[in-house]
């Protein structure tokens, strides 16, 4: 099932940015540089993830908020997770998260994705109904063995078991841009 859920959201994230206008809008953001986009980003991914109700998709949303447990967080009861969505034709309570990270350093979005993957092993045991969690973040281009070191020392630092069938990194068509998923 992991390796399935992967599969469906590389193959939605792959979709997103295999659109002209966002190429084109990544495009802008390199070149002008503006920063602070991660709410845009969120925002353009809303409205492809509802083009994908159609299809793929039975239902999302964005910001949705868990209980989490008290014994590993004292300092909050809730959490909002940047995506969480359910596949059509899968179970009615069996939902996938999707975290989302951007930065101009690739070792800070690296960084900060390990933080996210962390930050959802304190939902609350009693919410079952996760049945996968992804990170997907957008930073510059590097060589795959860069990024392979940095993602295996973060791994290491903040003890996170990843996968490693199941992460990937692809630039964005025209850009110095790319994204990463695990």
């Amino acid at each position: 099932m992991e390796r399935r859920d992967y599969e469906f959201v590389l193959g939605l994230v792959s979709s997103f940015f295999g659109q002209k206008h966002i190429q084109k809008r990544f495009q802008v953001i390199e070149n002008k540089p503006i920063t602070g986009w991660e709410i845009w980003f969120q925002v353009e991914f809303s409205v492809f993830l509802e083009d994908q109700l159609e299809d793929s998709l039975a239902w999302w949303d964005r910001e949705f908020q868990y209980s989490i447990d008290r014994r590993k967080a004292r300092h909050r009861e809730h959490m909002a997770i940047d995506f969480v969505f359910r596949k059509k034709r899968a179970a009615l309570d069996q939902y996938i998260a999707l975290e989302i990270k951007q930065n101009t350093s690739v070792k800070s979005c690296i960084r900060g994705m390990m933080e996210d993957t962390c930050k959802i092993s304190l939902v609350k045991a009693s919410h079952d109904d996760l049945r996968s969690m992804w990170t997907l973040g957008v930073h510059p281009v590097v060589e795959e063995t860069e990024l392979n070191e940095i993602i295996n020392e973060y791994a290491d630092h903040f003890n996170v078991r990843l996968n490693n069938n199941c992460i990937e990194s692809h630039p964005i068509k025209g850009t110095g841009f790319s994204y990463t998923l695990f």
